[in-house]
């Protein structure tokens, strides 16, 4: 989480994001964001969890 924080990422947990925003500028934090918490992950954790780029951050 603190590293979501200090990337500016946090936005894709909490979906809460700037109404001036892009979709495109959604995207990548979303992205992001998911690629921090699957590297964050211990392999034998992330093996249970889905590596789907479909999967949304906040659902991972």
């Amino acid at each position: 989480m603190a590293l979501l924080r200090k990337e500016g990422s946090i936005h894709a947990i909490d979906e809460k994001y700037p109404d001036n925003i892009s979709d495109s500028d959604k995207e990548n934090i979303e992205g992001y964001a998911l690629s921090v918490i699957q590297l964050s992950l211990a392999s034998n954790v992330l093996c249970e969890v889905s590596t789907s780029t479909e999967e949304t951050t906040k659902e991972l």
